[in-house]
């Protein structure tokens, strides 16, 4: 059985700092389980610098951790938008405990329910996050980013259940896993990306790798530069 963060030592969070404090309002909420807050500040922690923006959305959000820890920290972001399919019942809970030691985290936290899907249009420019939203869901998240031109970061997982690698042969080479996210890496530098991959802490979870998507030119202006660099070398 998973150890919620109320079933664990007092004294694992001790320090008056801001995550410290937030794990034991959490705790006193009893609803959400320590690996879902150490996943979700781990995350946080590896792109924030790259994503942020003023208007931040977490897809596929669930208790929306992510989006509400970029509420709590970062002073530029002024809008965090939370979707889902559905507002899990414990989220109420969860946005009191951000905010009984963060009081500016209401104004500026709204949960949207909504689908995820061809038709999902996100603010223009505006920062996406997606911890680990299943299978398409990581790629249906990327194609909203993509059409909002903002930055995004996704920590993907459930691979059988993604769109099928561009290359086939490097599922069989170096795992579905593995060209999954390599042909999300080249659909974003497609769309005039620079890409990056990081992970966060294998002993939180198995599903750690992070694609980052940051800093867009477009995909002509991209190419155009590319062929003046090599005319003129």
């Amino acid at each position: 059985m998973k150890h919620r963060i109320h079933a664990l030592p007092a004294d694992l969070f001790p320090t008056d700092s801001l995550p410290d404090r937030l794990a034991r309002s959490l705790a006193d909420q009893r609803v959400v389980h320590v690996k879902e807050l150490l996943e979700s500040f781990e995350l946080f922690d590896r792109v924030r610098r790259r994503v942020r923006r003023p208007v931040m959305v977490e897809l596929c959000a669930g208790h929306g951790l992510v989006g509400l820890i970029f509420a709590l920290v970062e002073r530029s972001v002024t809008r965090v938008e939370l979707v889902d399919s559905r507002q899990p019942p414990t989220f109420a809970r969860i946005l009191e405990a951000f905010t009984t030691i963060a009081p500016w985290v209401a104004d500026k936290v709204v949960y949207r329910v909504a689908p995820l899907d061809g038709s999902t249009v996100l603010p223009e420019g505006a920062g996406v996050v997606l911890a680990h939203a299943c299978g398409a869901l990581t790629d249906l998240g990327l194609d909203a980013a993509i059409a909002s031109g903002g930055p995004v970061a996704a920590m993907p997982c459930c691979f059988g259940r993604a769109r099928e690698p561009r290359v086939p042969v490097l599922a069989r080479e170096f795992g579905r896993a593995a060209a999954v996210d390599i042909s999300r890496s080249h659909r974003l530098a497609d769309a005039g990306y620079q890409v990056d991959w990081t992970w966060i802490p294998r002993a939180i979870t198995p599903m750690n790798r992070v694609l980052i998507g940051w800093d867009r030119r477009s995909a002509r202006g991209a190419a155009s530069s590319s062929s003046r660099d090599h005319s003129t070398a």
